[in-house]
């Protein structure tokens, strides 16, 4: 049996219950919040231990990576000198687009993400009451130099995938 503090049990056990209890929080209408927590606890795991080994994310993201980003992200390839006339809405614009991010590490994408988490730059994307979808971005200083909106279902699928990558690599 697996000791239960491996790395990659964790990343088994948090994508077990993505599959398994979904329908519940969803019902509830708390699948944003129960999706971010599970991608948290993913993507915690998987940057700390990329940034020793750099095993499975390592590289440049290639079509299929890109393949699990949303169309809606923008990032600053390079912050400039007066930083403090970048805007939220200058990144958002087309400051680096999607297909640019083939320039830019798996790890560097997967850690913009974890920081929007583990930072609370997270905003709703919502009709009415219901949240159809998030806002996450990172922020260094005053300048946000990355910003990405999933859908549900694109929030769910990314942090399935990045849990199948992970195990299949590990």
């Amino acid at each position: 049996m697996t000791p239960p503090n491996d790395k990659k049990t964790l990343v088994e056990r948090t994508k077990e219950i993505l599959e398994e209890n979904y329908p519940l929080f969803e019902e509830k209408d708390r699948e944003v919040t129960f999706l971010l927590n599970c991608l948290l606890g993913i993507i915690v795991t998987i940057s700390e231990n990329e940034k020793r080994k750099n095993e499975v994310f390592k590289g440049f993201i290639d079509d299929d990576f890109l393949d699990l980003i949303p169309e809606k992200v923008g990032f600053l390839k390079d912050i400039p000198q007066d930083h403090d006339l970048i805007t939220r809405q200058y990144v958002r614009l087309g400051v680096g687009k999607k297909e640019d991010l083939a320039q830019k590490s798996k790890l560097w994408f997967i850690n913009r993400i974890r920081n929007g988490i583990a930072h609370q730059n997270i905003d709703d994307i919502s009709t009415g009451n219901k949240w159809i979808g998030i806002r996450l971005w990172n922020q260094k200083s005053s300048t946000r130099d990355f910003e990405i909106e999933y859908s549900i279902q694109e929030l769910k699928i990314f942090a399935l995938e990045l849990a199948k990558i992970y195990l299949e690599k590990k």
